[in-house]
């Protein structure tokens, strides 16, 4: 009986000892001006890692990453998906029996021309209080902040209530199927329980009412990648035929592009839109509170749709985006070939869209083939991760926005197996930095690098 006693004990003071440094750990506050400069040499290492997609070869940033994780004491491990392509995963255990969160980014970047910026963009420049790059924004400046989340916590042995898994994917900006879509496949299985996604999609937005909207994307458009090819009869350029594959070519476009573009407004652009109008000033609150009803007055649905990203939100979309025929000025081309980009609203059915764009075609010898499509995704808002984004948000005296994104990422994998997976870099975002993304002189600011981690910090550790 003493024995036991004693041995009692003895296991409660270690216990009691573990708490308190445990407590001690978790008190000391980091040292976020180093942490800040540690991020910026992270960040631009990063950047001068060119993954631009084709090709690709993501497999070096994936390196980058492993020897960072293994430099702490972690254990991350490479998987290849193809030659020269892959990612990386790693594990930061936690305390409580809930599913892990994944930490989600990719690797790869769209490609850049060094004439039109003003640094070069895969040089990692500092310049001004921001560092310049492709992928900056999308998607390496959140893939640093969420390795130095992971590797903060991990050093001041701060334990969250869940395991913390990194991953970090190639080939999203060409749709994912060698990068998350082949990870959901051979390595998400072996895993154990995820219960939640954070990924790339949203981030903070300075409102007209001076306030902060936490945008969170649940819901995306999703895409219909197509690719029209026309044929004729060859020929040279001083004798032209009536009809050339690339006249009918043009022609179809021209008939595509005359469908009738009638706004329509589904119930998870309403929500958004009703979240906004509390941060909104003037007529704009009211009419953003029911943009349904908004949207019948035709002055301002005249000045609403000027706006490109609002439009899109209520537009099935369609950009051309590629054309190819010929390549000498006298010869006439055989075959033209036009891609397009079209984003579905949610409940849009793809087929009846698809025919609908045949049907303005009109021409049965042009053909039309399926490059990418993605069935319809979203996630609830009554889960845990949701909630502590919106405390993270009353903590700056901000709201979250539950979003819809114009685009596309690569949280359709995740919410395919009935995982929520939430777009939200933690990341203050002006109109002209959301611009660079896929545009010229992409950058990050310092100040967000170290917000960016002390907020996810704050984040993980409020998540229950």
């Amino acid at each position: 009986m003493k024995s036991w006693h004693k041995t009692h004990c003895w296991l409660g003071l270690v216990v009691f000892a573990a708490a308190l440094c445990r407590a001690a750990a978790e008190a000391a506050e980091p040292d976020w001006t180093a942490l800040e400069r540690e991020g910026v040499e992270l960040l631009r290492e990063y950047l001068r890692i060119d993954t631009t997609n084709p090709p690709g070869n993501e497999l070096a940033a994936a390196r980058f990453w492993e020897a960072k994780f293994k430099a702490a004491g972690l254990a991350p491990t490479v998987f290849e998906t193809g030659t020269n392509r892959g990612g990386i995963w790693v594990r930061l255990r936690g305390r409580g029996p809930g599913g892990a969160l994944v930490l989600l980014h990719h690797l790869d970047v769209v490609p850049a021309n060094p004439s039109e910026w003003k640094y070069p963009p895969y040089a990692g420049e500092e310049q001004n209080g921001y560092i310049y790059g492709r992928g900056a924004v999308d998607a390496k400046g959140l893939g640093v902040v969420q390795a130095l989340a992971v590797l903060l916590l991990h050093r001041h042995g701060i334990l969250p209530s869940r395991d913390v898994i990194f991953v970090a994917t190639p080939d999203e900006e060409a749709g994912g199927r060698l990068g998350a879509g082949w990870f959901v496949e051979h390595v998400l299985p072996a895993l154990g329980r995820v219960d939640f996604v954070l990924n790339e999609g949203g981030h903070i937005r300075p409102m007209p009412s001076g306030q902060l909207a936490f945008e969170v994307a649940v819901a995306e458009k999703t895409p219909l990648w197509l690719r029209l090819t026309s044929r004729g009869k060859a020929g040279h350029g001083s004798v032209p035929p009536a009809e050339t594959a690339v006249t009918k070519l043009v022609q179809a476009l021209a008939r595509v592009q005359a469908l009738p573009r009638v706004p329509r407004v589904t119930d998870e652009v309403q929500r958004y839109f009703a979240a906004l109008a509390t941060m909104q000033v003037g007529d704009q609150a009211a009419r953003f509170a029911d943009l349904r009803r908004a949207l019948s007055e035709p002055s301002f649905r005249e000045k609403f749709l000027l706006e490109p990203r609002q439009a899109a939100l209520v537009h099935d979309t369609i950009a051309v985006t590629v054309l190819q025929a010929g390549s000498k000025t006298n010869v006439i081309p055989g075959v033209a070939v036009a891609e397009l980009d079209c984003r579905l609203l949610p409940g849009t059915d793809p087929m009846a869209f698809l025919q609908q764009l045949i049907h303005a075609i009109g021409d049965a010898s042009i053909q039309v083939e399926t490059l990418l499509q993605f069935p319809p995704s979203a996630s609830p808002t009554d889960t845990p991760l949701y909630a502590a984004i919106a405390k993270l948000a009353e903590r700056e005296k901000a709201r979250v926005v539950p979003s819809v994104l114009t685009g596309f990422t690569d949280s359709h994998y995740f919410r395919e197996r009935g995982i929520p997976s939430y777009g939200f870099a933690p990341f203050v975002l002006t109109e002209p930095e959301l611009q660079g993304m896929h545009g010229v002189d992409e950058r990050l600011s310092r100040t967000n690098v170290r917000e960016g981690t002390r907020r996810l910090v704050e984040l993980i550790r409020a998540l229950e």
